[in-house]
């Protein structure tokens, strides 16, 4: 009777102690609220009033409450099966509640169930707090590669994700150890080891990695090894949560690549959006002749001439750079010491996330030596177009006295012409000078014919008239008078005849110098034709010569201006 008595107050004081923790309710079996604490009332928003004499089905929702699992839930208990578990329950208004309950017959002293009584706790924050942590892990599961190992980095299991970018099944992996995801040189590292050394200390241990993929394929990963600690605070496993960048990694290895190779060729430096100068490489410094110390800190006007800062054009070049408009042209800079700089450059402002500029890099190449080649040149290009001006203007004017010459040559030609043709006439004259000589020379000839026989005659009178005696003197008078006509003929035929020969000898000589004129009229025709010919086709050449002069000029005056605008562009 005693430990009866004792018993007894020790399962009130218990009963007691539950009720001022927990949340009670008691049921009749067919589910008929008869009492409830205030913790329960507190925790579903009622007061007792409110809900003793009814179902216990106003605790949830109505479908459930339909369900045959709710049916079998409530046999069960009256059938005196006690009932442990999460259970979702609707509080005043509709309000979720999440409580962990038990569901307790109640016996009588024959052991048969006489009602139900409900002990639970409001875990209701932390049921929530666990689906919502369910919902970020499967989200997580759903966009990241994860992969767990144990604590000697055996694979335990691992999702979708990871298994596609690493290239393997699950059962190729599971069971492995994660040397088996890494290079060998890199297994064998100590870095490794001081990876594993940090994990297995319950340290969180993050970054990029470079990880082998199926067939040793390379792949890099942005992940967090997470180590999860068990209820003694030790690690029991490792949870890792992994990106797949090797595009991107590869993506910017190639940016940096190329940065670099630029940072090797050209001259590099960074601005603030006012112009302050933030950095610049190696080969901006000697091109400009500075020490970083030296630049760093200051505006970009230290670059050009004072002059130029003040004008609205400078203030206009960096606002535009302020709103992003990229800059590209030949520059004229001064280096240190007021030394011209000539650079080829693009100003680029470089966007932050929002697509806002945040600061400006400059590329630029020194071409000072090739632009002062182009000063030179434009020098020597001017000299050259006067020269070939003058040039022009002396081809025109000896294509002027070409083109009298052939002008003058034409008409001496012309008189040659007249010349040759007069000479011929003169030369035909001649001839019938000489034919005329020739029959003059037959006429002498008969009268000398005619005066000896005249003489001949004259002295048979004479012989005659000295055989007639005085008869004959008369015929002798005559006789002699006709020998000194005879004589007289003879001088004169003799005279004559000389006078002929000399004539003849003239019309020979005149005859010889007339075709030796006629040759060297030929010749001197041959000669001015040639010469004709030729100031003909020097005059056509030189047009030529004028024409591809004047077209040089235009030529060397378009280099002229075409390396001046080179030299125009500054900023």
């Amino acid at each position: 009777m005693l430990f009866r008595d004792l018993f007894g107050r020790r399962n009130r004081a218990i009963l007691h102690a539950a009720t001022r923790s927990l949340a009670v309710i008691e049921f009749a079996l067919d589910g008929t609220i008869l009492d409830a604490n205030d913790n329960f009332l507190r925790a579903m928003g009622y007061t007792l009033p409110e809900i003793r004499g009814r179902k216990h089905a106003i605790f949830v929702d109505p479908a459930q409450a339909a369900s045959a699992e709710y049916r079998v839930f409530w046999e069960e208990l009256r059938q005196g099966r006690h009932k442990v578990a999460e259970f979702r329950r609707l509080a005043k208004g509709g309000r979720e509640v999440w409580i962990q309950a038990s569901y307790t017959p109640i016996l009588d002293r024959g052991g048969k169930p006489v009602g139900v009584a409900k002990f639970a706790m409001d875990v209701t924050q932390a049921k929530l707090q666990a689906i919502s942590d369910q919902a970020q892990v499967a989200s997580i599961c759903k966009s990241q590669a994860v992969i767990r190992y144990a604590m000697d980095g055996t694979i335990k299991d691992a999702n979708e994700l990871f298994l596609k970018a690493a290239g393997y099944s699950n059962e190729e992996i599971v069971g492995q150890n994660h040397r088996m995801l890494v290079f060998p040189e890199q297994a064998a590292s100590r870095e490794y080891f001081e990876f594993w050394e940090r994990l297995r200390q319950g340290e969180y241990v993050a970054g990029e990695y470079k990880r082998r993929g199926k067939h040793d394929r390379e792949i890099w990963i942005m992940a967090a090894y997470t180590p999860i600690l068990g209820l003694d605070g030790k690690p029991t496993e490792v949870v890792a949560f992994a990106t797949d960048i090797t595009e991107s990694k590869l993506r910017n290895a190639d940016f940096q690549g190329q940065i670099e190779a630029i940072n090797r060729s050209q001259a590099t430096i960074e601005f603030k959006l006012d112009g302050t100068i933030l950095a610049a490489n190696g080969n901006f410094l000697r091109a400009m002749g500075y020490d970083l110390a030296e630049i760093r800190g200051k505006h970009h006007s230290i670059f050009v001439e004072p002059d130029y800062v003040a004008t609205p054009d400078y203030k206009a070049f960096w606002a535009k750079l302020q709103r992003g408009e990229f800059h590209a042209a030949i520059y004229k800079r001064l280096g240190k010491g007021g030394r011209v700089v000539w650079i080829s450059a693009s100003y680029n402002p470089v966007l932050d996330l929002d697509g806002k500029p945040c600061k400006v890099v400059k590329f630029a190449t020194d071409i000072t030596v090739r632009m002062e080649a182009r000063s030179r040149a434009i020098r020597f290009a001017d000299e050259t177009l006067n020269k070939v001006r003058s040039v022009a203007a002396a081809v025109e004017e000896m294509s002027a006295s070409a083109a009298q010459i052939a002008e003058t040559m034409q008409r001496s030609h012309t008189v040659v012409d007249e010349i040759t043709r007069q000479a011929g006439d003169a030369n035909l004259a001649t001839q019938r000078l000489r034919s005329a000589a020739s029959s003059m020379d037959q006429v002498v000839q008969l009268i000398r014919s005619i005066a000896s026989n005249i003489s001949l005659l004259s002295l048979n009178a004479t012989i005659e008239s000295a055989r007639a005696g005085e008869a004959g003197k008369g015929f002798a008078v005559v006789a002699n008078e006709v020998k000194q006509l005879a004589n007289q003929t003879t001088a004169a035929t003799q005279q004559v005849a000389q006078e002929i020969e000399a004539m003849q000898l003239v019309s020979s000589e005149v005859a010889s110098a007339l075709g030796a004129i006629g040759t060297s009229v030929e010749s001197l025709l041959q000669f001015v034709s040639a010469a004709s010919g030729a100031v003909q086709e020097q005059s056509s050449a030189t047009l030529d010569i004028s024409s591809n002069m004047q077209a040089a000029s235009t030529d060397v005056a378009g280099i002229s201006r075409s390396l001046s605008e080179g030299s125009e562009q500054v900023a």
